[in-house]
């Protein structure tokens, strides 16, 4: 693979994650769950930690040298859950914090099948190695959210009356 053409996955993958550090960081600010809060900080804190990753590659990669990123160990939440028990207790209204729940799925779906197509691309070691772990962390924050979507669905579909039956 040429080296523009490294560059230009390289950007791709590093807007991903600005677009997660800025989706995660405006909810946090929004919310008035503090566990949710502390919750979508860790979020914005793993997709800095990606970002800067990603970026020292970038900087290896236009100066000709060998590529040899390593990323941080992966953090670990502090809470199982994303929001409280007394936030779940009545989500009539709370459609921002379900939005990005849903928008965050998108995201960290489309975060990891980018990277494992770019894993599937690569030529170099270092690279695969990178977009191995990137599909990995996607995945695990992926599954979170999930996890916290379908426990809250049909609580916040009946609490909003939207139910589709």
């Amino acid at each position: 693979m040429d080296k523009e053409k490294r560059l230009e996955i390289l950007r791709n993958a590093m807007e991903i994650e600005l677009n997660g550090i800025e989706l995660y960081r405006t909810a946090a600010e929004k919310t008035n769950d503090e566990q949710a809060k502390e919750m979508f900080e860790f979020l914005a804190d793993e997709e800095v930690k990606h970002f800067e990753a990603l970026k020292k590659m970038y900087e290896e990669v236009s100066s000709g040298k060998k590529t040899e990123v390593k990323l941080p160990s992966q953090g670990k939440p502090k809470f199982g859950k994303i929001f409280s028990e007394k936030f779940m207790e009545n989500l009539k209204g709370k459609n921002y914090e379900y939005s990005v729940l849903t928008t965050g799925l998108l995201l960290e779906q489309n975060s990891q099948e980018f990277y494992k197509k770019q894993k599937e691309l690569a030529e170099d070691e270092e690279e695969k190695k990178l977009f191995e772990k990137l599909e990995k962390w996607e995945f695990g924050h992926y599954q979170m959210l999930l996890d916290e979507y379908n426990s809250m669905k049909l609580k916040f579909w009946e609490d909003n009356n939207f139910q589709p039956f």
